[in-house]
């Protein structure tokens, strides 16, 4: 036998094709199915062969660190398909890890079509200032609705597939985004529904001024000149004039749209306000408003985790109210929902709801740190397998944590497990 020619450098075979002295450049199965913690390898031992034709139904050779598959004489036997070059990455980010399929929970699932349609809704309407045409605001009057819904039956749902953003889709998903965290941070001080809902409005039209921006200076990668930044500085004044020019509109919606960079201690813009002549709700979007955006992968800084985003919020004197912050922080949590935490066992998981008590929440687990691999997904309670500390997923798992962390949040409810199941048994 002979082996077969080709002129590229990744082949795709079956896994009956598999040979000793093949460099397995990837595997073409479930993460969870992966026998093997390695990316890629030269395949040298039998063991690992038997493994592969196991439970394995393809993979990916390099040919140019290791030998071809032979000409196999069988009729119905596929021609190879060519593999698309993967680049290489080096840890500790880990390229191929994917969670299993399965029916998504039922909440994530609707938090995810509610963002969906508010964002095309936000995009519509912020297309049309863009273009100078009157605006229609009762438009969104359903997407608060929907948000509203969405949000008191699964906030921590709602707020995490927001934090999902599009770099193109950005302003738009921002405005859900803050608008989501406005609407349960009010409910969560006590507000009317009715306040819960003109704060969601506030929240959805608070940028509409960038619209008036050059796309250039908003989405610049890299630091703004002095004169950019009195460019960028205009937006809050123009979006109180697109939004001025309606006669139905709430007054503390317009209020948000001019003052949700002022700071407590007068240090904001556009009108210096301090203290006193920043009302509630723009206390609110302020808090929101600017955890959003830390939590955000932007083209000049990446995202903060959840957990740094509000240490470091927590020390940034005289810019939020004290009162208002502290209860943002109350209300997310201590480990906010869809924060990746590092246990005491030395696993990676994903905060999912509430435990027996705010600082001791259920963690979906799925990493092992010793193996730098994939473990079987399941939910274990902190009460028994304590956090020791929050991790940034851009570093563990490269561009591609965003999609791994929503796909593992849609992953059904799990049992909560003790730790004598948690440490062991892996």
């Amino acid at each position: 036998m002979k082996e077969q020619p080709t002129t590229n450098r990744y082949l795709q075979i079956e896994s009956r094709q598999v040979a000793l002295g093949m460099y397995v450049h990837a595997l073409h199965c479930s993460w969870i199915h992966n026998p093997f913690w390695r990316k890629s390898f030269l395949l040298t031992e039998p063991d690992d062969l038997e493994k592969i034709r196991a439970s394995v139904p393809s993979v990916t050779i390099d040919l140019t660190k290791g030998r071809g598959p032979m000409m196999i004489a069988a009729t119905d036997t596929p021609e190879p398909v060519l593999a698309p070059v993967v680049e290489s990455i080096t840890k500790p980010i880990v390229t191929a890890l994917r969670p299993r399929r399965a029916k998504p929970a039922t909440e994530v699932e609707r938090a995810s079509a509610v963002s969906a349609r508010a964002a095309a809704a936000v995009a519509q309407l912020f297309g049309e200032a863009r273009l100078g045409r009157t605006i229609r605001t009762r438009d969104l009057v359903p997407i608060v609705e929907d948000i509203a819904e969405t949000t008191a039956k699964s906030a921590a749902a709602m707020i995490a597939v927001t934090r999902l953003k599009d770099r193109d889709q950005y302003i738009y998903i921002h405005s859900v985004a803050v608008g989501t965290l406005m609407m349960n941070l009010a409910r969560h001080l006590g507000l009317s529904e009715e306040d819960v809902h003109v704060a969601g409005m506030a929240g959805l039209l608070h940028d509409i001024g960038k619209m008036q921006i050059d796309a250039d200076v908003l989405d610049k990668p890299g630091r703004l000149t002095a004169e950019e930044m009195v460019e960028i500085r205009r937006h809050p004044g123009l979006g109180h004039r697109i939004l001025g020019d309606m006669n139905d509109l709430d007054p503390r919606i317009l209020d948000v749209c001019r003052h949700h960079h002022e700071r407590m201690d007068g240090a904001g813009y556009p009108d210096g306000l301090r203290g006193d002549e920043i009302s509630q709700f723009v206390r609110i979007s302020s808090v929101c408003d600017v955890y959003d955006a830390v939590t955000s992968i932007r083209p000049y800084k990446r995202a903060w985790s959840p957990h740094e985003a509000l240490a470091q919020m927590l020390e940034w004197d005289g810019h939020f109210d004290a009162e208002t912050l502290r209860a943002f922080i109350a209300n997310l949590g201590i480990q906010p929902f869809a924060a990746l935490v590092r246990l005491r066992s030395n696993r990676l998981g994903i905060v999912v709801r509430e435990g027996e008590c705010p600082t001791m929440p259920v963690v979906r687990v799925f990493f092992d740190i010793p193996s730098h691999g994939p473990v079987a997904i399941e939910d274990v309670a902190t009460a028994h397998d304590p956090i020791q500390r929050a991790e940034r997923g851009d570093y563990w798992f490269g561009e591609r944590w965003p999609a791994l962390q929503a796909e593992i949040l849609a992953e059904p409810t799990f049992p909560e497990t003790p730790l004598s199941r948690a440490v062991g048994g892996r």
